[in-house]
């Protein structure tokens, strides 16, 4: 026995405890029972008197002391050591029975380090110990042990720590035939789990793919699958989560698509309400990744819109909405920094040196880790570029400021020197573009002048040569086309006012077809032919007018109230503007006296047939309504 074992007590009753101690102390226990029943004889050999309640009493405590002795004794018979006195075990001098007790004790544990640690205290005892059956036993219950908790970790979603577990089992402490048997039953274990393992994670794959796709429905038959599968970790919590997601991902989709539209309008209001709108979707969401691409996107947009704002000049509009792209958009950092950017541009606008500088040190302010650190750095090599280009345009204008033409040619020239791509060249451009019209105007205005000087003196042909010099790109162009068309007028008016003015002299003569003739003489392209159009269109009316004049003389000249009824509305074609409208209107008053003389006439002899002549609108043509009681004045009334 080891001296750290407990001191034993001399009422141990253990049988493996007693088989171990010297034979002396059998002879004692032998000698004190002799002396004991010695005892007991003599003191029957003398009996007393007692009374009998003495005696009840007595008996009484006699038999709590023979129970409480008892108790004690077999206390102390079956006392073994706890676990602390286990742990100071001295293993060499340790007995087999003290070892398999210590190391039930660990099993009791139920733990994988205290099953290892039980197997690990009796696995080197002898094949041929006593103890041994009991030992083999013991060993292949608690590596099953070790597997049912390997089997916990597998069902709570741990394949590698179960693994590892049932790994750890020491095969090699047991016999061959517990150890064969264990090792088929852990493969087989290992290869059940590992089964259902690949099964599962194939059923996520592809349950992640179709909510990747947003497929709803898809994605829940494979959720499904995972019911039965052998694993409470993937038939519980797995489910769960994936069926939470498949309801989260229908309710965030509908969300996402309406952000879109929202965004769609492409306003700072509109944008802002697209995020807050896309913020409701939360971590557990299927649709966070794309949640946080649309915010990224969106925080992108106000930024656009910032940009559009500040190349239109709104340099306050451009700045308030970036500093109001939301953090959560993670664009904060680039908004910010957009803001010092677009105060550098907005100062730049105006290329002078002063202004070049200032934008440039601004620019500056933007660290090497902000996401427009490039874009700024191109800024600023640009106006680096443009501080040399500045005292190019500056020596450029002075030339111009001249106004003479060779300086305006020298002007222009000095100012191309500068880069099309540079920042100044846009404002070069624009001098370039006002100082060839001034360089242009300057060389055209003496050849503007001498057509001018020649139309004054009379040579109107020699004018128009002159200023058909100047060439449609030019800027006076327009005013030279101005005077050719009038010096074209005053030579067309110089040939065909003669003719025109015959014409008219015929038409007044009476002669009309002379003059029809005449005034068509004057062809498309001359100045005067609308005019003479015109007065061939008044002549060709006046041509039909005494046709009609003419042909209501000869239909008055029957002298009948038919005729005078047909003159009167031949004579009413007449237009108003013919200069025969006049002669016209007195014929038909004449007529029309006529027409109600004839009806007077009749109505002494045919009544009806007066009537009828009078209330003609030809023989009204004076008197208005062709009213019969109008017409009393001039029917006489029957005797």
């Amino acid at each position: 026995m080891s001296d750290l074992d407990p001191k034993p007590n001399p009422s141990d009753r253990n049988p493996v405890a007693m088989s171990e101690r010297p034979s002396l102390s059998l002879r004692r226990s032998d000698r004190r029972r002799r002396q004991r029943q010695q005892r007991h004889q003599t003191r029957a050999a003398k009996p007393r008197q007692i009374p009998l309640s003495r005696a009840v009493l007595l008996g009484l405590l006699l038999g709590l002391t023979i129970v409480g002795s008892g108790l004690v004794a077999a206390a102390m018979l079956f006392k073994l050591p706890d676990e602390a006195n286990c742990r100071t075990l001295f293993l060499p001098t340790t007995t087999a029975a003290r070892r398999l007790y210590c190391a039930r004790t660990y099993a009791d544990r139920n733990t994988v380090e205290s099953l290892l640690e039980a197997i690990d205290l009796v696995d080197e005892l002898p094949a041929d110990h006593a103890l041994r059956p009991e030992v083999d036993r013991q060993l292949e219950l608690w590596a099953e042990a070790i597997l049912d908790l390997a089997e916990t970790d597998f069902q709570a979603g741990d394949l590698e720590q179960a693994v590892a577990t049932a790994e750890r089992i020491p095969l090699s402490a047991m016999p061959d035939a517990i150890r064969n048997r264990l090792a088929i039953v852990i493969a087989d274990r290992v290869k059940g789990w590992q089964g259902i393992w690949d099964e599962a994670t194939k059923i996520a794959a592809a349950i992640e793919r179709e909510l990747d796709r947003l497929y709803w429905g898809p994605a829940f038959q494979q959720v499904t699958r995972l019911l039965g599968i052998g694993n409470r970790y993937w038939e519980t919590t797995r489910y769960q989560e994936y069926a939470k997601a498949i309801q989260l991902g229908r309710q965030d989709s509908s969300k996402v698509e309406r952000a879109r539209g929202i965004a769609a309008r492409d306003d700072v209001d509109s944008v802002l309400e697209a995020i807050k709108l896309v913020q409701e979707i939360g971590l557990a969401s299927p649709l966070r990744l794309r949640a946080q691409t649309l915010l990224r996107q969106f925080g992108q947009q106000l930024i656009d819109i910032a940009d559009r704002q500040l190349e239109a000049d709104d340099l306050p509009g451009a700045i308030a909405t970036a500093r109001k792209v939301p953090s959560v958009t993670g664009l904060k950092p680039k908004a910010n920094d957009f803001v010092v950017l677009a105060r550098a541009r907005y100062t730049a606008r105006r290329p002078t040196a002063t202004n070049l500088e200032a934008a440039i040190a601004q620019a500056r302010a933007i660290e090497f880790n902000s996401p427009i650190y490039g874009e700024a750095q191109d800024w600023i090599a640009r106006w680096q570029d443009g501080l040399g280009q500045v005292a190019i345009l500056e020596r450029a204008r002075t030339l111009a400021s001249s106004g003479q033409t060779e300086d305006l040619r020298l002007a222009i020239a000095t100012a191309r020197e500068i880069p099309t791509n540079n920042a100044l060249w846009e404002r070069a451009e624009s001098e370039i573009d006002r100082w060839s019209v001034q360089l242009d105007t300057e060389q055209d205005r003496p050849i503007l002048a001498r057509a001018r000087e020649l139309a004054n003196q009379g040579e109107l042909e020699a004018a128009i040569a002159t200023a058909s010099q100047i060439q449609a790109t030019r800027p006076l162009y327009d005013e030279a086309q101005r005077q050719i068309v009038q010096w074209q007028g005053s030579i067309a008016r110089q040939g065909d006012t003669p003719t025109l003015a015959r014409a008219r002299g015929l038409a007044d003569s009476g002669n009309i077809d002379a003059a029809i003739a005449a005034a068509q003489e004057i062809t498309y392209d001359s100045l005067l032919y609308d005019e003479a159009q015109a007065a061939i269109g008044d002549w060709i009316g006046q041509t039909l007018d005494r046709e009609e004049l003419d042909e209501a003389y000869e239909l008055a000249s029957y002298g009948t109230a038919e005729g005078f009824d047909a003159a009167i509305r031949t004579a009413s074609g007449i237009s108003s503007g013919s200069y025969l409208a006049e002669e016209g209107a007195r014929a038909i008053e004449l007529w029309s006296r006529s027409l109600l003389s004839i009806a007077t006439e009749r109505a002494n002899t045919d009544l009806l047939t007066a009537i009828d002549i009078a209330r003609r609108p030809t023989a009204n043509h004076q008197l208005g309504s062709a009213d019969p009681r109008q017409c009393q004045s001039i029917i006489p009334p029957f005797a």
